[in-house]
């Protein structure tokens, strides 16, 4: 069978009908010789397919890599024009730039197919060249499509790695001869091999590879070698134009290798078929028989199935409609609650009923289409119209805030009344306070301290001591006297330097000795003595006379007394000596403190007449302090309690404003429970009008779906009678389809 016309006309003419449509179908596929040649790479991935082809383009158009490169299957072409594009699932092309190419080839969009590019290639007139991902890709998407474009394809490029053929390459080479392709094995990077065998490295056996091709796959080959430098591309364009040229027979030989198996299996069907044919035969009546008991009480079991099988569509339909009309339902309370929300006073309130009868009548109707929508399969549902009743709701008359009724406001007076008092009172007392001269106790005080200090001087000025002395022997007595005469009698010679102290020496004489003197005259001389003394002390001089001594006792030596009682002495015993106080001095100290207790009386008295004047007005001051701040503790109650009557007022009004806006909401509320109300109800009719189609549609396919079985059973019970004669039909058929295979397959081997 030379010829694709004669192998057409033999299978035509031989082959039963039952196999003229699937042998066609593979004619069709394979008996084309005006399409392109469909060259395929094969082989495994990283083995260098995308290099040979950009070997063979002349130019890098394909990306390469160690790693899979290829993710999308590539289709070379003859264009006039250099073109690329990408071929999606649904037909569509889209033309792409160079980038994008390799992106898309090596990481494939989704929803992508193939790629495409043409080139103006002589070459590649009437060939179809197509890149595949590697065989043992990670993709199984990859590798099915890889091994269908296989099957599709008119010869094979088949490429191995410079070690030689794997077991894998092997058994994918035996399939491809199965399948009847012209193939053409290619080492491919030799240029790696090269350089082994320049570095000492033993040369491969081509041949050996060769003859391991045969004996695992029964193809007679000869290996070719190429690499990315531009070795072995002429061997390989050369296979190409002889396939192109030998398209025909090439062909011819794929639907042979493909129609070859397919009648083989047809040829084993047709064995079984006669087989269980014969074996049917013998328990024909018993096994029909039974399959009509078999089919009676499965149709009692099939009517159980229909009648649960419409209550359990009726239970979802219902809850279907429930779930609707939950879903809507949950939308219309969202809606409504949005129109709520908006809803601030009694000016909104017309427009709050008016969107809310919007809301539910567009909520209804929307249940209504998704009831029509999915009830469709049920027969035509007739839902009544949407009904919206107008709500005949009204708000309450505002309530006021009224100031008076308020308890602040009687705390507010009451301390209003005494401020108003305390104002007063202060007004009074800073009248009074003015009335009352301001006094300055700093001059008393002052003078008192001087006089206190003055008096504290006098106290403790010392006094002029004198000499006692007490009686001794009379020739110191009579010294003593003697001497004291003399001492006289030098007062009136100079009285400037010695009187004082001779009055006293006097004094002293006459008390010792009891002689009687002039008393006037010596008191005198006394007093000038302490005058004399006095001045002395302050500071002062009284005429020309000499500073007095400060110790009188100094006086007593200069004066002749004292050395007469010294020389009388030794002629008798000696009086003993007393130094005492002068009692004179003593009474003038006296007096001059009596005076000073007398001013500082009088100081006092002054001073504490100013200190109760002082104290009143002091009295007064803390009076009108104390008034001043109850004043303002008055007018800080009062400004509290204004404070707090102005919060309870604002407080009043917010709980006016809060329980008017609760009656809106309550109202509110009640507008939605109404509308929701209504939703149920009309929600619930059109769920029974749907339930209740359901049912009648249930009810109409029941009893159709049993007439249906019950003419099974009638078919089953003429089959029974027809047994006999289709067994014998059906063999004679099949001996002659068996005849007519053996009789193809012998011709086409």
């Amino acid at each position: 069978m030379n010829t694709t016309e004669q192998l057409l006309n033999l299978l035509e003419t031989t082959l039963p009908t039952a196999w003229q449509e699937p042998i066609a179908e593979l004619a069709a596929q394979t008996l084309h010789a005006d399409s392109p040649l469909r060259v395929t790479l094969v082989g495994g991935f990283s083995v260098g397919k995308s290099s040979l082809l950009n070997m063979l383009l002349g130019e890098k158009l394909l990306f390469t890599a160690i790693e899979e490169a290829t993710a999308l299957p590539t289709f070379l072409e003859y264009g006039d024009e250099r073109a690329m594009s990408l071929i999606g699932t649904d037909g569509s092309q889209l033309p792409l730039e160079a980038a994008d190419f390799e992106r898309v080839t090596t990481q494939a969009p989704q929803g992508a197919a193939c790629a495409v590019l043409a080139l103006a290639l002589d070459w590649l007139q009437d060939v179809v060249v197509i890149d595949l991902p590697g065989l043992g890709s990670v993709s199984e998407t990859h590798h099915a499509y890889t091994l269908a474009q296989i099957q599709q394809a008119d010869a094979i490029l088949y490429l191995v790695e410079p070690r030689g053929p794997s077991l894998s390459d092997l058994n994918m080479l035996k399939r491809i001869r199965e399948y009847g392709k012209r193939v053409k094995v290619i080492v491919t990077r030799w240029d790696e091999v090269e350089a082994a065998i320049a570095r000492g490295e033993k040369s491969p056996n081509l041949q050996q590879w060769a003859a391991q091709i045969e004996q695992k796959t029964a193809l007679k080959i000869r290996l070719a070698t190429a690499s990315h430098h531009g070795h072995g591309r002429e061997e390989i364009l050369e296979f190409i134009s002889r396939a192109k040229d030998d398209i025909s027979h090439i062909r011819l030989s794929r639907f042979k290798a493909e129609l070859v198996p397919t009648l083989q299996n047809a040829l084993g069907l047709n064995a079984a078929e006669q087989q269980s044919c014969e074996v049917r035969s013998e328990e024909s009546a018993r096994q029909l028989h039974a399959e009509l008991m078999q089919r009676k009480q499965s149709l009692l079991a099939f009517k159980t199935s229909l009648y649960e099988q419409q209550q359990q569509e009726y239970k979802k339909v219902e809850n279907e409609g429930s779930s609707w009309a939950a879903t809507q339902r949950k939308q219309l309370r969202q809606n409504l609650q949005l129109i709520a929300n908006d809803l601030q006073n009694e000016n909104d309130w017309q427009d709050f009923i008016n969107q809310g009868a919007e809301v539910l009548r567009t909520e209804l109707s929307n249940l209504a289409e998704t009831m029509s929508q999915q009830s469709v399969s049920y027969g035509e549902l007739n839902l009544p119209p949407v009904a919206v009743e107008q709500l005949n709701l009204r708000l309450p008359a505002p309530e006021t805030v009224d100031v008076n009724d308020f308890l602040e406001v009687a705390k507010l007076n009451q301390l209003q009344q005494a401020l108003a008092t305390k104002q007063q009172e202060i007004a009074v007392k800073a009248e009074q306070l003015q009335s009352i001269d301001d006094v300055d106790l700093t001059q008393e005080e002052q003078a008192l301290r001087e006089m206190l200090m003055h008096r504290q001087q006098v106290a403790y000025e010392p006094l002029p001591r004198i000499i006692e002395r007490t009686q001794g022997g009379s020739g110191a007595a009579i010294g003593r006297m003697l001497g004291e005469i003399a001492d006289i009698g030098l007062i009136f010679v100079n009285p400037a330097v010695a009187g004082s102290k001779a009055a006293a020496l006097a004094g002293k004489g006459a008390k010792v000795i009891n002689v009687s003197m002039n008393a006037k005259n010596v008191a005198k001389g006394v007093a000038t003595g302490i005058k004399a003394s006095k001045a002395a002390k302050m500071g002062k001089n009284i005429g020309k006379a000499h500073p007095v001594m400060e110790k009188l006792g100094m006086l007593e030596v200069l004066s002749l007394g004292y050395w007469g009682e010294r020389i009388g002495g030794l002629f008798g015993e000696q009086p003993s000596e007393v130094e005492v106080i002068d009692p004179q001095a003593r009474a003038e100290q006296e007096r001059a403190l009596g005076e000073l207790d007398n001013q500082i009386h009088q100081i006092r008295r002054e001073l504490a007449r100013k200190e109760d004047m002082a104290n009143e007005r002091q009295l007064t001051g803390w009076a009108l302090a104390q008034n001043q701040q109850e004043q303002a503790r008055l007018q800080a109650d009062l400004e509290k309690v204004s404070g707090q009557l102005i919060e309870r007022k604002q407080q009043a009004e917010s709980e006016l404003t809060a329980q008017r806006v609760q009656t809106i909401i309550h109202h509110a509320e009640r507008a939605q429970n109404q509308w929701l109300r209504s939703f149920d109800q009309q929600s619930t009719s059109m769920t029974t009008l749907l339930l209740a189609r359901v049912k009648q549609y249930w009810t109409n396919y029941v009893e159709q779906t049993l007439v249906d079985r019950m003419q099974e059973v009638d078919s089953l019970v003429a089959q029974m009678q027809a047994a006999p004669q289709e067994k014998a039909t059906t063999l004679a058929r099949l001996q002659q389809e068996a005849i007519a295979l053996n009789h193809v397959l012998k011709e086409l081997t």
